[in-house]
């Protein structure tokens, strides 16, 4: 059986072992999410120690990590900070990059996001401003006119 058919086989399995879990708990949770999330994690944990090496499989399960909690972060903040969510994605993006080792360059990396992070900052501060607000209000309605 070749790894991927593997890692489907854990995805479903710990999806089935969580859902019963919620059925005995009170947490609330994601059964899927948390399935993905605990399979890289295992995974990237087998792959730091050179026992797992298929870096592409644990590097979109990461990516799946990203956006749910990308979306899980956004249903749960004001329509106000959405004007985060560029900086956001990126800096969730750039840390499961840095944490499969791929090759990243940091200081130009990081530089980005803090100018992102220090505008968009700006923005959000300033939106009551006419003009800044036309831009806030953009930014925030490029996810939801679509």
């Amino acid at each position: 059986m070749n790894d991927v058919v593997l890692v489907l086989l854990m995805i479903t399995g710990l999806f089935v072992v969580f859902l019963i879990t919620k059925s005995f708990s009170k947490w609330e949770f994601c059964a899927l999410c948390a399935s993905v999330s605990v399979t890289w994690l295992g995974l990237l944990l087998l792959h730091w120690l050179g026992e797992f090496n298929e870096p592409l499989i644990i590097a979109v399960l990461m990516g799946q990590s990203v956006v749910g909690l990308y979306y899980f972060l956004e249903k749960r903040t004001s329509e106000a900070l959405h004007v985060f969510r560029l900086p956001l994605l990126l800096t969730l993006t750039l840390v499961a990059l840095f944490a499969i080792g791929a090759p990243v360059s940091l200081p130009s990396s990081l530089g980005l996001l803090a100018i992102l992070w220090i505008v968009l900052s700006l923005l959000y501060f300033y939106r009551r401003s006419p003009k800044t607000k036309i831009v806030v209000d953009r930014i925030i309605a490029c996810c939801k006119d679509w």
